[in-house]
């Protein structure tokens, strides 16, 4: 039996089987396998050494974007609560003359929705409801920016075109830099009437009689310096007027099927005749109801004359 045929039986040979060449090649593949592992042990022993050295690595990155990450987190909550700071009050006019109900709900931690109460040059009030592009930081540092830029030209104008128009002029350049526009609902109100500007926005007055949808053919702020069209809507006692960015009437149900701009409308008309804060809840629950989850930022705001 040659050694070959020996190796592959599980019966050890006795030297009786082997010759002294056989033998002497026996020896040399054992010694061969004692090299083989010993450089398989060395091999393995300096992969674990280096796996060692890169968990350590793995686990001192991961406390650093621990710590970043709670940084950030941290960063976050201040933006927050200052974002919140943000939310207006309402001017003691306004709160005279308006019952005014609101659902504000950013999709982050902070967002680009944004509505603001506006006192007027010649001591009235406004109301304005945006939706910066995208969501975040970026889309809240732009709200920002607005903000300031509105609170500045209501000192300067009284017609919301002159405002909207005169905010767009200068903010222009810097929104095209940062890659950034925004929709924009500007309403001026007056004893028996409304003035507004709609440039993407959403606005939907219900009267006895009828029921209006704002006309919104004007362009979103920072896409082109161009005209406004200003609007004139009668609002008189007991109306109501609903301001509300596309956050609600985009979100989807399980089927894919958007919430709709009819359905907001038809709730806040069925549900006219109720004060501002149960036209509020009735829609926001029919909303919830319905979308299989929040994808966007959230603004309505429901007002009537007294």
């Amino acid at each position: 039996m040659s050694l070959d045929e020996i190796l592959v039986t599980n019966t050890p040979p006795t030297k009786e089987d082997l010759t002294d060449e056989e033998l002497a090649k026996l020896f040399r593949k054992y010694k061969g396998l004692l090299k083989k592992q010993e450089r398989d042990e060395a091999f393995w022993a300096a992969t674990n050494e280096n796996l060692k050295k890169a968990y350590e690595r793995l686990d001192e990155k991961d406390r650093e974007l621990e710590r970043a990450y709670a940084i950030i987190q941290e960063d976050l909550a201040v933006a927050s609560q200052i974002q919140r700071s943000f939310l207006p009050e309402q001017p003691a006019r306004m709160a005279a003359e308006l019952e005014v109900a609101v659902h504000h709900h950013q999709f982050g931690d902070v967002g680009g929705d944004y509505y603001d109460f506006f006192n007027t040059k010649s001591g009235g009030y406004a109301v304005g409801v945006f939706d910066i592009s995208g969501h975040g930081v970026s889309a809240a540092l732009v709200m920002t920016y607005l903000k300031a830029s509105f609170m500045g030209v209501m000192e300067q104008h009284e017609s919301p075109k002159t405002i909207v128009e005169t905010v767009n002029d200068a903010a222009h350049g810097f929104l095209r830099r940062v890659k950034k526009y925004a929709t924009v609902n500007f309403v001026v109100f007056e004893p028996e009437s409304i003035r507004y500007v709609c440039g993407g926005g959403f606005g939907f007055l219900v009267r006895a009689d009828e029921s209006v949808r704002f006309e919104k053919r004007d362009p979103f702020l920072g896409l082109r310096r161009r005209q406004f069209t200003e609007h004139v809507l009668p609002f008189s006692s007991g109306e109501v007027l609903a301001l509300y960015t596309d956050g609600m009437i985009e979100a989807q149900d399980a089927e894919g099927m958007d919430f709709g701009i009819k359905r907001l409308n038809e709730m806040i008309r069925k549900n006219a005749d109720k004060p501002v804060d149960q036209i509020l809840a009735a829609v926001v629950e029919d909303y919830k109801s319905f979308r299989s989850g929040d994808s966007d930022d959230l603004t309505l705001l429901i007002m009537r004359r007294k």
